[in-house]
């Protein structure tokens, strides 16, 4: 996607989208159905323009609030001959924190100086530091970004960032257009999908406090050439307005296992590694039976433990998303064992288990939807059956939930009806758990 607007043209008036908003009745947003608020910004100023007024109402109401900044801001002069992109780097992280706290006293501002211009070519690192800021508070957090049609480069790669965020978090995300107001039209626009917020005169007046904040984009850095303001009086009228609108954003999926087979026939290096050769070992050794009649395994990948239940078990089902993995999993288990390409918990196999694997998955799913698994695992295993669950303790990067949260979400959910923990194991990088009936006394 690239720029296709002008800032120095005119664009729409704003007496036409005044006479719009004025005319047309929206959703209020309830910004009470929320304990935080993140907000990202793809450049700085982006978040005072499209959600400034938001954040002021925010901490009025108590709502803890989190700014990410992704981009330093340095490509918004590149013709200045008084500042080199070192200093506009600075200069523009200084105006940021400055706004951010006039809007928010005790909002965090997080900035990661990634590249400005080149968002989409930063690989994971937006997606890491929204997750991380979203923690596992997703359920209750709004997450506000540029909208993903706003027509800039940076604000495209800052929605879908922040999208696949939303889905591994759960967090509620909405978009704020800040270039929709110049290049767009009335009758374009996209009002189905509007909510908006009504802000006080006070609010406005702080809004545009922190607008004057950002004095390196709505002043000039000096007389000369190259030095011109970049946000001047008739785009700066969009965002003077008692009322702010934020947009539906898009909805994507997670590619990113999917991706990570594509790339690499062995991601985790399962068939060389003596650490994954011998966890495989223990967790076979941690089951309390000789033999099982029906087993499955969520998240197989490459079908290496597939491959070993096989030999304890009379029939294995595998299940992963990845179609790659599918494909990999399918070619080396043997004729007991089934492999199927299916995104759980959505698409959930027919059948019950006596005994169901889930083995380096639960953190690769969002919170809820790690208890929508748990519960159709608690539904699909037979009287007596047992559940097996095996996790790196480590967070991994770019998902909210840890080993040990995993670990205490399922035996919260599974435990009862007969059913207890009734083998554990740990050490200093994996915990292993197998949760069922009293297992057999030996002869």
């Amino acid at each position: 996607m690239t720029q296709t607007f002008d800032l120095a043209d005119p664009g729409i008036p704003e007496r036409d989208w005044l006479a719009a908003l004025a005319s047309r009745e929206f959703p209020t947003l309830d910004l009470r159905a929320f304990e935080h608020l993140v907000v990202v910004a793809a450049h700085p100023d982006d978040e005072t323009l499209g959600a400034g007024g938001l954040m002021a109402t925010a901490a009025a109401l108590g709502l803890r609030i989190t700014v990410v900044v992704l981009t330093d801001g340095a490509a918004s002069h590149p013709n200045s001959p008084t500042h080199s992109p070192r200093e506009l780097r600075r200069i523009r992280e200084a105006e940021v924190r400055h706004a951010v706290s006039s809007l928010a006293p005790d909002a965090s501002v997080v900035t990661l100086g990634l590249p400005d211009g080149a968002l989409a070519e930063q690989g994971d690192k937006p997606v890491n530091a929204i997750v991380e800021a979203i923690g596992l508070d997703g359920a209750s957090t709004l997450l506000l970004s540029p909208w993903h049609a706003d027509r800039h480069p940076d604000h495209a790669a800052a929605a879908q960032a922040a999208a696949l965020s939303a889905r591994r978090t759960d967090a509620t995300h909405l978009g704020y257009p800040i270039w929709a107001w110049h290049w767009s039209s009335v009758d374009e626009f996209p009002w189905e999908s509007a909510v908006s917020i009504d802000l006080t005169p006070s609010t406005v007046e702080w809004k545009r406090t922190a607008i004057a904040a950002h004095t390196s984009q709505v002043e000039p850095l000096s007389d000369a050439p190259g030095d011109e303001a970049l946000l001047p009086d008739h785009v700066l009228q969009h965002f003077a307005r008692a009322q702010e609108i934020l947009l539906s954003q898009n909805v994507i999926q997670d590619q990113a296992l999917d991706d990570l087979h594509d790339e690499q026939a062995d991601p985790w290096n399962v068939d060389e590694s003596w650490y994954e050769r011998r966890k495989r070992a223990v967790t076979l050794g941690l089951l309390t039976r000789a033999r099982y009649e029906s087993a499955l395994e969520v998240g197989c990948s490459i079908g290496a433990l597939t491959t070993d239940l096989a030999e304890r078990c009379d029939r294995v089902l595998g299940i992963d998303a990845s179609a790659h993995a599918a494909r990999a999993a399918t070619a080396r288990v043997p004729e007991n064992a089934e492999i199927q390409q299916r995104d759980a918990p959505e698409d959930w196999p027919d059948g019950r288990f006596d005994l169901v694997v889930l083995s380096e998955v639960g953190y690769f799913l969002s919170p809820r939807r790690w208890d929508a698994l748990l519960d159709r695992v608690r539904e699909s295993l037979t009287e007596g059956g047992e559940v097996l669950l095996c996790h790196w303790l480590p967070q991994p990067d770019g998902w909210p939930m840890d080993g040990e949260v995993v670990h205490e979400a399922a035996i919260e959910r599974l435990s009862g009806e007969g059913r207890r923990v009734v083998v554990q194991y740990r050490d200093d990088h994996v915990r292993m758990e197998v949760i069922g009936a009293s297992p057999v006394r030996p002869d």
